[in-house]
């Protein structure tokens, strides 16, 4: 059951009652003002209230400078003009707009004010498809007040993001050049950069320069037939390019470090300087340098999220689940912010393989248990973004003493052997484990956590499975044993 509520300014709250309480869900602006944006022109809609009546007013616009702050003083106008009672003008102007590409960015530089820039995937779609439909949409949408307001990367972000954009796309073509020259030389039979990069491994370079030289040599182990003086020009070309690629890469990170460093660093309480910033991220497991940088140029500030939840959505890392009858019907991960996805998974997927420490491990076990590597990846690729939030939040250092995850279970001390009375999968196991120099529950309890089993020939998915079950009940198999020990004594 929901009603409205009118407040002092004139501004409708719908209230959907609980019990005698009521939840706010919604304001009713004074007005709504939607943008549907191209490349070309912009079709702006404006919806106004008169009394108990609603109008709507369409109009298209040029994207060039003049013609974009026009378009915000027409939508003012019609606001002026046409609202009975007329809202406060002197407030920013508020409006809905979807993200298109990079060609809303000079919409949000003209028009300021406080914008909702949205997803076109979650608008909603009309069901016939037209510029004024889109724009009367989004107009409607700033009018119920669907959405909330959007953060603006200021200039500095900005900039910064260009300039880790341009580091990472000459970081890329360094990378094509070192598997161009790779390619190529095993097209003619040599395969030195089979365990070894060809550009960054420097004995290696010298080899396949020395074979695309004028006067090459004869390396033992290396195909003795000589490279064709295209082939040989053609190496010699990329090998230019990979180093005026690095070289750029390179200055393009001295600058994206500079920029951080001489910019400050909102926490919850106040503001750090970009090099503590740094510093207290880089104490997360499997975070570097360049992924803080990522992570900073894209959060900005972590006081845009309400918590953790959030800023995990936004990073793509939390699943949206869809309930019905208080039953998960199916899970689907949102997309979020591809660059920040990226960066966390790939550290994710790094310390997990390396499983050295308890986030790595805790995600390796998952890994080997569900037999979904993905899963692993996104799992702890999520506790490595909580982190770093709670950590740009409070400017603290990254600390285990929160997690309890792989804190090692009280576990009662039976023989191996004994296991398949309690539970008869461990039996195809028990050779193996003897074999392994694990001979009672704790032992194989402790070589789990420690991450040694994984290698461990027989010892696949279901015994993964197996033993996060004996973990997660030990009350249960503890009393099956009692009961067991109780019956041999009867007897």
């Amino acid at each position: 059951m929901s009603k409205n509520v009118s407040s002092d300014n004139g501004v409708e709250v719908i209230v959907q009652s609980e019990g005698n309480q009521g939840v706010e869900v919604q304001v009713l602006k004074s007005y709504g003002v939607g943008l549907d944006v191209h490349s070309r022109f912009v079709a702006v809609c404006v919806h106004v209230r008169n009394n108990n009546h609603v109008f709507r007013y369409m109009s298209d616009f040029d994207t060039d400078w003049n013609s974009l702050v026009a378009a915000k003083k027409w939508a003012i106008d019609i606001i002026r003009e046409h609202s009975d009672p007329v809202p406060d003008l002197s407030q920013p102007l508020h409006y809905v707009l979807e993200a298109t590409s990079t060609y809303h960015m000079p919409v949000l530089r003209a028009w300021s004010g406080i914008p909702s820039v949205i997803n076109p995937m979650i608008a909603g779609a009309t069901q016939k498809k037209t510029d004024d439909l889109d724009a009367e949409r989004l107009s409607f949408h700033d009018l119920t007040g669907v959405w909330p307001e959007s953060f603006i990367a200021s200039d500095d972000l900005s900039e910064l993001r260009v300039l880790i954009a341009e580091r990472n796309r000459y970081s890329k073509l360094a990378t094509q050049c070192s598997n161009r020259i790779n390619n190529i030389l095993v097209r003619f039979g040599i395969t030195i950069g089979r365990g070894s990069s060809v550009t960054k491994n420097g004995d290696v370079r010298a080899i396949v320069e020395n074979l695309a030289s004028d006067s090459p040599s004869v390396f033992e182990n290396i195909c003795p037939d000589p490279l064709p003086v295209e082939i040989k020009n053609l190496i010699r070309k990329e090998y230019i390019l990979y180093d005026h690629y690095v070289s750029e890469a390179i200055s393009y990170l001295s600058r994206v470090r500079q920029k951080v460093y001489s910019m400050e660093w909102e926490t919850k309480d106040g503001t750090i300087p970009g090099t503590e910033m740094v510093r207290i991220l880089c104490t997360t497991p499997g975070i570097g340098e360049i992924t803080c940088f990522t992570w900073l140029a894209y959060i900005g500030t972590p006081r845009r999220f309400p918590n953790s939840k959030a800023i995990s959505a936004y990073c793509g890392l939390d699943p949206s689940l869809k309930v019905s009858a208080g039953k998960v019907t199916s899970v689907k991960k949102r997309s979020g912010c591809r660059t920040l996805h990226s960066i966390l998974v790939t550290s994710a997927d790094r310390i997990i393989r390396a499983h050295s420490e308890a986030f790595g491990r805790w995600g390796y076990l998952m890994a080997q248990s569900s037999g979904k590597w993905k899963k692993a990846t996104n799992a702890v690729g999520r506790k490595l973004c909580t982190a770093m939030y709670h950590m740009m939040m409070t400017g603290k250092e990254f600390t285990y003493e929160n997690y309890t995850m792989l804190q090692q279970a009280s576990i009662f001390e039976i023989p191996v052997d004994e296991l398949p009375l309690l539970n008869p999968d461990f039996k195809r196991y028990i050779k193996i484990l003897k074999e392994n120099d694990i001979h009672t529950s704790t032992d194989m309890i402790t070589a789990y956590l420690s991450c040694t089993l994984g290698s461990t020939k027989g010892l696949g998915r279901k015994f993964f499975v197996t033993i996060r079950d004996y973990i997660q009940r030990q009350h249960h198999y503890q009393n099956e044993y009692k009961k067991l020990q109780q019956s041999v004594c009867s007897r």
